[in-house]
């Protein structure tokens, strides 16, 4: 008998510790050429954002967005054919609700197709959460490609 209930708590015990949820720290970004632009589409977990930056929920949507946007563009650098390109915000709105609720962002540079080189430097939220990971996907000009972004590699480059 003790051995049966021996037996039960470590089964229990086991099947509680793999069934517990493991946290993701992860934001993906989407890179697309329209026209005359180079389109950097984000998603970001807004939690994530929200405690990194202390941003309180009783601040104005203007000054949330204004915050998020300066930290995004300082945290995400672009360089075409060496030259380092201003990021001008094109879209910001909240998708999903509760925990799982992100923060999509667009911002955009001018692009000629006739650049060769790009530079990616993503630092986003590395310097919050030490398992924070970042997902590039490019795709440019026929160039399709999957970057990936941790603290010990932040920056890329690729020839177009």
């Amino acid at each position: 008998m003790v051995y049966k209930v021996l037996l039960f708590f470590f089964c229990f015990l086991t099947l509680k510790t793999t069934t517990e949820k493991h946290t993701v720290y992860v934001s993906v970004c989407e890179v697309y050429n329209t026209k005359n632009k180079l389109v950097f589409s984000f998603r970001i977990f807004k939690n994530d954002l929200y405690d990194a930056l202390k941003i309180k929920n009783t601040e104005s949507e203007e000054a949330k967005t204004l915050e998020i946007t300066k930290y995004i563009k300082s945290s995400f650098i672009i360089q075409l054919d060496g030259k380092d390109k201003v990021l001008t915000l094109e879209k910001f709105v909240y998708e999903g609700d509760d925990y799982t609720e992100t923060i999509n962002i667009k911002l955009s540079a001018p692009f000629s197709l006739k650049t060769k080189e790009v530079y990616i430097k993503n630092t986003i939220l590395f310097d919050f959460l030490d398992e924070q990971m970042n997902v590039v996907s490019f795709n440019v000009n026929e160039r399709k490609e999957t970057l990936t972004y941790k603290k010990n590699l932040t920056e890329r480059w690729l020839k177009i």
